[in-house]
């Protein structure tokens, strides 16, 4: 499966704004590469400096450069997604060439879901217009394209569950400002999702619910070349309250956290034909109410690896779960995990650093706690000056690589 289309989309969005006075000269992928020379406002940063953005519970994104060597992380200046009458929990997603940063707020009465241009230079965000959802959007994926004249497409965004809408918005992206329109009607879904996930090649979406017969997983496949979505296809979770969904980044695999039941289910995925198959051992134990999901390594624009481990944050043990991922997707618990997360934590996500170095994990006390990470073993050591505080009560985190 061919995933050279974020690049591509990078590479066409670069070139505009170098024409009208903007961007820089980098390409990069990887924003390890990018030279350095980050700021929250003007300030350099050391070269090498990664971005993590995390979204609160008011509709705003706090920018972190992240230190290569040692994980710390060094505050950029706040954004807002939108104005304050749609101000809520924000969720994030983020374009694999590293130029472009989605985001929605939990609100209405404003434009809630825009996109963001991403200096790597600076790690400033310049809005793109908002666009305005009559429900409060929470949270969404993005998804790429393909064809014969391929574009990043497209945005695919899930209300906030208090709604009860069971619906899927899909919004287009301009391959050239990365600004998101509103595509199509809604799709409709057959219960009110929790999550959304796509795989790497674009053929499968995936979201999470608790349907009249119980935990489900709706299937969706697509068209990568149109961004057209297919009738939705419901199959068991395998427990209770599932919540979050991911696909690993080679495309073979979906986990699913059943907070309802505290276990953790591991389907194989055909995304050329949607259908998922449970790996043997399935459900899989996990920690008391598991909540967000990240898969190691990170998904890099052309990756196509096989996924070594997998992080669960259980919200009711306010502690980190590490487990192995093995060839033929079974899970086993890391020796010396779950670690404590605090008092009170509650995690609500996870994000692994583009090198694989580090993990973190934005917790209810605002404040995000950094893990440095052996990727031989799984172990995880607190970063010196962890947990880093934000300000406010965080909710989505992803990094821009």
């Amino acid at each position: 499966m061919k995933r050279a289309t974020p690049v591509l989309f990078s590479s066409l969005l670069l070139a505009a704004l170098a024409g009208c006075g903007g961007g820089n000269s980098s390409t990069s992928a990887n924003a390890s590469n990018n030279g350095g020379n980050l700021n929250g406002g003007g300030s350099p940063l050391p070269a090498g400096t990664e971005l993590l953005y995390v979204g609160d519970n008011a509709g705003i994104v706090h920018g972190f450069g992240v230190d290569p060597n040692s994980g710390s992380l060094t505050p950029l200046s706040p954004v807002p997604v939108t104005n304050g009458a749609a101000a809520g929990d924000v969720g994030l997603a983020a374009d694999l060439g590293g130029m472009v940063l989605y985001a929605t707020s939990a609100g209405v009465g404003g434009p809630n879901v825009d996109s963001f241009l991403v200096d790597q230079h600076t790690g400033t965000l310049s809005p793109n217009p908002g666009q305005a959802l009559s429900v409060s959007p929470r949270k969404l994926t993005n998804a790429p394209g393909g064809g014969s004249a391929p574009s990043a497409c497209c945005v695919y965004v899930i209300p906030e569950s208090s709604s009860n809408a069971a619906q899927l918005f899909q919004f287009t992206i301009d391959k050239f400002s990365g600004a998101l329109t509103e595509k199509d009607a809604a799709i409709t879904l057959p219960c009110v999702p929790d999550d959304v996930t796509s795989d790497p090649s674009g053929f499968w979406m995936g979201t999470t619910c608790e349907g009249a017969i119980g935990g489900q997983i709706i299937g969706l496949g697509r068209d990568p070349s149109t961004g057209a979505v297919g009738t939705p296809v419901s199959v068991p979770s395998g427990g209770d309250s599932p919540q979050a969904i991911r696909v690993t980044p080679d495309g073979k695999f979906v986990v699913v956290a059943n907070q309802g039941s505290n276990t953790l289910s591991v389907f194989s995925l055909d995304s050329s034909t949607g259908a998922l198959v449970a790996v043997p051992g399935w459900p899989f134990a996990s920690g008391q109410q598991p909540g967000p999901i990240a898969i190691d390594p990170p998904l890099l624009a052309g990756a196509a690896v096989a996924a070594k481990f997998v992080f669960v944050g259980n919200t009711g043990g306010n502690s980190l779960s590490v487990y192995t991922m093995d060839a033929g997707g079974s899970l086993m618990p890391v020796p010396g995990t779950p670690v404590s997360l605090g008092a009170n934590a509650q995690p609500s996500s996870i994000a692994v650093d583009p090198g694989g170095k580090f993990v973190y994990v934005s917790i209810a006390p605002q404040e995000v706690a950094g893990f440095a990470f052996d990727s031989s073993t799984g172990a995880l050591t607190p970063i010196g000056g962890s947990p880093f505080p934000v300000g406010a009560v965080t909710r989505d985190m992803v990094f821009v690589p």
